[in-house]
């Protein structure tokens, strides 16, 4: 329950904020209809622009959230309130994944339409989603918090953000580049939702194998909550 209020909160405060709208909803939506409007089937750019999606609006909702909280000196309160240090991160969290998955589903909902075949596995395309975004709103829960300076959030944030595009194999496979750019792509949690996305939607994978793909996109998730809630303890 205490985590539920913490989730109305925050859907009610920031789902309307500038960064969440601007970062979060409007560049992933413009950014794929953009591709679509180029090549018109985008089969294999369908996994990157859904998890282009999932990264950028997971991460601006809850970097906004905590923008201002540590800008307003208003987290302190919610710190005193009768609750852990993990539920409050996972609580944040949670949040940030609900609002990057109905993002996420908008853009595969837009982009379903152009797909040649279809989406090979919807089930497991949703449940692929839904573990993609839990990892990056806790990467952004991470990121927010180990910024000493809120107001640099963003900045930082777009600087690991978009050369994730690239180097994620988003817009063109991995085993197109050499082995140097494939190492740096192998250490950023979107080539896993990628290449997850990938094999349920289209039926095959890249470089990395479907299992190991959801094995290391669900640890990385679970890393980025650890030490989310380290830092906090830190902080505070």
């Amino acid at each position: 329950m205490r985590m539920l209020a913490i989730i109305r909160k925050e859907l009610k405060e920031y789902m309307l904020k500038p960064g969440s709208i601007s970062w979060g909803l409007i560049f992933p939506l413009v950014f794929t209809l953009s591709f679509i409007v180029r090549f018109g089937e985008v089969d294999h750019l369908a996994p990157g622009l859904v998890s282009i999606s999932a990264l950028f609006a997971t991460t601006s909702f809850v970097a906004s959230s905590l923008i201002f909280e540590r800008r307003l000196k208003t987290f302190e309160r919610l710190l005193l309130a009768p609750i852990r240090y993990g539920e409050i991160i996972l609580a944040k969290i949670l949040v940030g994944a609900l609002f990057g998955t109905m993002v996420s589903l908008i853009t595969l909902l837009i982009v379903a339409n152009f797909l040649r075949y279809g989406i090979d596995r919807p089930v497991l395309t949703l449940l692929i989603i839904i573990i993609a975004n839990f990892t990056f709103s806790a990467f952004g829960v991470y990121l927010s918090l180990a910024v000493r300076n809120p107001i640099n959030v963003m900045s930082y944030l777009n600087l690991l953000r978009l050369p994730m595009i690239f180097t994620g194999g988003a817009i063109a496979p991995l085993s197109l580049y050499p082995k140097w750019f494939i190492t740096a792509g192998l250490v950023t949690p979107l080539t896993y939702s990628v290449e997850c996305l990938r094999f349920s939607i289209l039926n095959y994978y890249d470089i990395i194998p479907f299992a190991y793909s959801v094995l290391l996109l669900s640890i990385m998730g679970m890393l980025f909550f650890v030490l989310s809630v380290r830092t906090l303890k830190k902080l505070y």
